[in-house]
């Protein structure tokens, strides 16, 4: 289906005073609103349908937002850390160290919670 531009606007904007109380008394100066098709959507659980940076070919390596990647990144930040790890996957087929990339921490701190976190997501998944 199809959404009405108005009704999203409108919901948006219901949705901002909800998380910000405090913006139901400020009044909208000014309102820019563009619908584009042009950012990739991609439905749950397609994850592991998705090509990875590797590829069967050492000399060919694929980054973008369309690429699985395991950190935890969304649109802008995939097509970034997917070039570095492309090029780092280059590099390192020709013996040259790439780029370290950082993240935040992909386990919790707490055992307790990994394992909870464990234990639903094999449930969760079924």
């Amino acid at each position: 289906p199809v959404a009405e531009p108005k009704e999203v606007q409108d919901m948006l904007v219901d949705r901002l005073h909800q998380v910000y109380p405090e913006t139901r008394e400020a009044c909208i100066v000014d309102a820019r609103h563009e619908w584009r098709s042009d950012c990739p959507l991609f439905e749950a659980g397609s994850h592991h349908r998705r090509p990875t940076v590797r590829t069967p070919h050492p000399w060919l390596t694929l980054a973008g937002d369309g690429i699985r990647c395991d950190l935890p990144v969304a649109l802008m930040e995939r097509a970034a850390t997917t070039g570095f790890l492309a090029a780092n996957a280059l590099l390192a087929d020709r013996g040259v160290r790439g780029q370290v990339l950082w993240t935040v921490p992909r386990a919790g701190r707490s055992r307790l919670l990994r394992t909870l976190g464990a234990v639903t997501g094999r449930h969760s998944s079924r």
